[in-house]
C-alpha cells in the first residue's frame, strides 16, 4: 500500500512538473522572467527587480509562495554603435503543499538589440540555467507511522520504502529563447511585441523510475506605451499569453500612468515621479488589480488577484498578493529621460 500511494505521489508531482509554469501579475515590470530578448532592451542601462507573491491566503494548509529576481545590464557594441549586448540573471523560487515541494529556477539571459533605423529596435536573445526541483517524502502521514498515540515520522520512515521508486531532489539543465520588435514614433509613443520558447531542451526530471520532461513553453506578448495630448497621462495597454502543453492561458489589462513630476530632459537626473494604476484579466482565473509608484530611480507596487474562478469559494475571492522593488539606473547622464 505504501508503495503504491509513493508511486502516485511521486507521479503527481512529476506530472505538476511537466505542466509547471509561473504566472505573474506584474508581467509588464517582469518580461525578463517570460522573454530573454527583453532583458536590457529599455532605457536604462541596468537594473534590478527583486518580488514576492503569495497565493490563496485565507485557505488552510500551506500557501504557494514565489520570491523573483531580475539583474540586468547593457553593454555597448561599440562607440559609433548603436547596438547593444544585454545581459542578465533571473531566478524564480517557489514553495507549496504539505509535502514543501520546492521549484528553482535560475537563467543566465543574453541578448542582441539591432538598431533597425531611428524608430525601430529588433532584439534576438536566449538563456541557459538550472531547474532544481525536491520534495520532503518524510512530511506525509502513513498509516504504518501511526504508534497508538500519534503519527511518528521515525516510525517505517517512507523514504526508505523503495530506493529506487522515488528521489527527493532533482536538477536538470534548461534553454530559452525569445525575439522582441520596438517601434517608437517621433511623439514618444512606443509599440512593442515578442515571442519566446521556454525549456527548449524539455528538461527531465527522475521522481520515478520513467521520469518525466517538462513541457516546451510559447509566450507571446504585445502592448503600447501611448503619449497623449495630456503631458501627464499615459496609457500602457498590455497582453501576455502561455502555451504550456496542453494548456493556455492570457492576461490582458490596461495601466494608466500619472506624471507628477518630470525629470530633467537635459541631464537626466531621474527626478520624474509617477503613479500607475490599472487592472488585468486573467482568462477564466482572475481580475489583477494594479498599483505601483516611482521617485527617481525607484519604483515599488504591489498587485491583488480577485478570483473569478470556481476557487473563489475556497480562497473567498482572494487569489494573490503580489509585492515588487525595481531600481533602474543610467552608466553616465543621457537627454533619454526614464519614464
Amino acid at each position: 500500500m505504501k508503495n503504491l500511494f509513493l508511486f502516485l505521489l511521486t507521479s503527481f508531482v512529476g506530472t505538476s512538473l511537466a505542466q509547471y509554469a509561473h504566472n505573474s501579475s506584474l508581467f509588464y515590470q517582469t518580461p525578463g522572467l517570460f522573454n530573454p530578448a527583453t532583458i536590457a532592451s529599455g532605457f536604462e542601462d541596468f537594473s534590478f527587480c527583486t518580488g514576492f507573491k503569495m497565493q490563496n491566503i485565507p485557505m488552510n494548509g500551506t500557501k504557494i509562495r514565489t520570491n523573483s529576481l531580475i539583474a540586468e545590464f547593457k553593454i555597448s557594441d561599440g562607440p559609433m554603435s548603436k547596438n547593444h549586448f544585454g545581459i542578465g540573471l533571473t531566478a524564480i523560487n517557489e514553495g507549496m503543499g504539505e509535502s514543501k515541494l520546492m521549484h528553482t529556477e535560475i537563467n543566465a539571459p543574453i541578448n542582441y538589440s539591432i538598431q533597425l533605423d531611428q524608430f525601430a529596435k529588433l532584439t534576438i536573445g536566449a538563456s541557459a540555467g538550472m531547474i532544481l526541483v525536491g520534495y520532503d517524502p518524510t512530511l506525509p502521514s502513513w498509516e504504518s507511522n501511526w504508534t497508538g498515540w500519534n503519527y511518528s515520522g521515525n516510525v517505517n520512515d517512507p523514504i526508505y520504502i523503495n530506493d529506487n521508486l522515488s528521489r527527493s531532489s532533482n536538477a536538470a539543465f534548461n534553454v530559452n529563447t525569445g525575439i522582441q520588435y520596438q517601434y517608437t514614433t517621433r511623439n514618444k509613443s512606443r509599440f512593442f511585441g515578442g515571442a519566446a520558447l521556454n525549456h527548449v531542451n524539455k528538461p527531465k526530471f527522475s521522481f520515478t523510475e520513467t521520469g518525466g520532461r517538462m513541457y516546451g513553453q510559447l509566450v507571446i506578448n504585445g502592448g503600447v506605451d501611448l503619449t497623449l495630448n495630456r503631458k501627464d497621462l499615459r496609457i500602457q495597454p498590455q497582453f501576455m499569453a502561455f502555451k504550456n502543453g496542453p494548456n493556455s492561458n492570457i492576461i490582458a489589462g490596461v495601466m494608466f500612468e500619472n506624471i507628477l513630476r518630470n525629470g530633467s530632459d537635459i541631464t537626466n537626473i531621474l527626478k520624474s515621479k509617477t503613479m500607475n494604476y490599472g487592472a488585468f484579466y486573467r482568462w477564466n482565473d482572475a481580475v489583477t488589480l494594479n498599483v505601483n509608484y516611482k521617485a527617481s530611480n525607484f519604483r515599488f507596487g504591489v498587485a491583488a488577484d480577485i478570483s473569478v474562478s470556481k476557487l473563489s469559494s475556497a480562497n473567498k475571492g482572494l487569489g494573490s498578493i503580489e509585492l515588487f522593488f525595481k531600481s533602474t539606473h543610467l552608466y553616465s547622464k543621457k537627454k533619454t529621460k526614464l519614464s
